[in-house]
């Protein structure tokens, strides 16, 4: 496999929020997109819980050695030890806006052929096969949640719960605070934050890597303003992630547009893996 990745910090902060794992040993990559937090905290390091998310999860891909376990077997022990840690600093556990959170996209290259991937949140995993196809293999859930917040504050209101009006929810923390409430939850988004429930909202399935020709594993910080996902998967084959990673900042320096964190990873396999009779 060719294997090429890219990973820069926002131009406005510190360090990233984002992390990538390169497992060369058990062939797992993977992108980790920790949440900027609501409520602030900093450990005896000045980190914050976005960027401690993130590297639980890189650390703990970065550290198997194991071949047998599963992508989703992998995220629920590293969310057990990222619940660990929120409980060795005392974070409220029970207040959602105080949990350390990450988004992830992670694959695996198994030995019978086969692709295995999991992901929450709105990391992406993009797939090109081998007639050049290209189809996202995960769902962004992120995609659209205070629209869909406000449609279940509408609803628990038809229910007769009292909440505030949404006058009270145009302040951004307020918004922030009532989404990050549905982490896990029907209406809401998946992401690693701890609790359990996480299990349930795991996306994940395998691929025949036979019939892969390229993956893209990314976080939303180089989602493009202008295109697509498929759109941008084929800027990226092009000129390369970080080229596009370049060119994306310089635009959205250009417009006024908020920059994020970005990490990326592509993969593309070796031709015999593509065709074995050949």
């Amino acid at each position: 496999m060719k294997v090429e990745s890219f990973f820069s910090s926002a131009p406005h902060k510190r360090v990233s929020e984002d992390s990538i794992v390169l497992n060369e040993k058990i062939n797992i990559y993977g992108v980790f997109d920790g949440a900027t937090p609501i409520v602030p905290f900093k450990d005896e390091n000045g980190m914050n819980g976005a960027y401690l998310a993130s590297n639980i999860f890189k650390d703990y891909f970065f550290g198997l050695y194991r071949n047998d376990l599963s992508l989703v077997e992998g995220i629920m022990a590293a969310n057990k030890m990222l619940r660990e840690q929120m409980e060795k600093y005392k974070v409220n556990q029970e207040k959602y806006e105080e949990l350390w959170s990450t988004c992830a996209a992670i694959i695996k290259v198994e030995d019978e052929g086969k692709i295995s991937y999991a992901q929450l949140g709105d990391c992406m995993i993009i797939a090109e096969d081998r007639n050049g196809t290209i189809k996202p293999l995960t769902r962004d859930t992120v995609k659209d949640i205070s629209f869909r917040a406000k449609a279940y504050r509408e609803e628990l209101r038809m229910q007769g719960v009292n909440l505030p009006d949404e006058a009270y929810f145009q302040e951004h923390t307020h918004q922030l605070i009532f989404n990050r409430s549905l982490a896990n939850k029907e209406y809401g988004y998946s992401v690693a934050n701890g609790k359990e429930e996480v299990a349930n909202f795991i996306q994940y399935g395998q691929v025949p890597s036979r019939e892969i020709k390229r993956i893209l594993l990314l976080t939303d910080g180089l989602f493009h303003p202008n295109y697509s996902i498929e759109e941008t998967f084929k800027m990226i084959q092009t000129i390369g992630l970080q080229v596009y990673s370049m060119e994306l900042e310089q635009y959205e320096k250009k417009n006024n547009l908020r920059s994020d964190d970005k990490a990326g990873i592509i993969i593309s396999l070796r031709d015999e893996e593509l065709n074995p009779c050949m």
